[in-house]
């Protein structure tokens, strides 16, 4: 008969015992590694852009951003000029156009300051679109050429069906915001110092999740650099949607 010595007994013990815990030890962590990897379905271009489009319609505003910039003492730019360079207290509303004259998928925006209608900060028809090359998605800004005809259409959008692409002016294609998915998020902004007209070069960059939509935008010297014109030291505006 073998003679198999205590010590021999007590390896074999351990290296079984090493073998079972290596063996479970890399079952966990396929297991965990299976947890932490979700699969994440990359959407076509077309995709994106109906995604865009489903998730930027509605009213936003920064009311909680506005309410936390005051208790911390920051300024606030007023409609009266007081707190000037601060931040500004917005109201957004996108609404989804059926335009077919002026694009597949468009979008009126009208914004305005201090809960005031009146105060118009911002009027625009976006069209959002591929590039010639369908490879990249753009948004193109057209301003209306008739500054007050249609304020306030946002509460009777009617008034705009009889809207004509020979009411509204879009900006170059070197003003485009140039669209990047960010994991669900989509960044939107201008290229650089493309958007220049004479000595000031205009930068416009928009951030859109689900629920909330930020901006930022900024005039600067073409030359120098230096900022001639901006709010809050070109710090995000954060406006949360209130309504669908």
């Amino acid at each position: 008969m073998m003679n198999i010595s205590k010590n021999n007994i007590l390896g074999v013990c351990l290296l079984a015992s090493a073998m079972v815990f290596t063996s479970c030890s890399e079952k966990k962590k396929k297991e965990v590694s299976e947890i932490e990897e979700p699969v994440i379905k990359v959407l076509s271009i077309d995709e994106q852009i109906d995604e865009i489009m489903n998730m930027w319609p509605g009213t936003y505003n920064n009311d909680k951003q506005i309410a936390e910039v005051e208790s911390n003492g920051d300024k606030v730019w007023r409609l009266d000029d007081s707190g000037e360079d601060g931040w500004l207290h917005l109201q957004s509303h996108y609404i989804k156009l059926n335009a077919p004259t002026i694009g597949e998928n468009v979008l009126y925006v009208e914004e305005y300051r201090d809960h005031d209608p009146s105060a118009t900060y911002r009027q625009r028809i976006y069209t959002i679109a591929k590039d010639s090359l369908g490879e990249q998605i753009r948004v193109k800004m057209w301003p209306f050429k008739d500054k007050t005809k249609y304020v306030g259409a946002w509460e009777n959008m009617s008034i705009l069906d009889s809207l004509s692409v020979e009411e509204i002016s879009a900006f170059p294609d070197i003003c485009d915001l140039i669209v990047k998915n960010m994991d669900g998020k989509y960044n939107m902004k201008m290229n650089g110092r493309d958007c220049t007209f004479g000595s000031k070069t205009f930068n416009y960059e928009v951030m859109l999740s689900e629920g909330m939509f930020s901006y930022r935008d900024k005039i600067t010297d073409k030359e120098t650099d230096s900022v001639i014109s901006t709010a809050a030291n070109y710090a995000y505006h954060n406006l949360d949607l209130i309504k669908k």
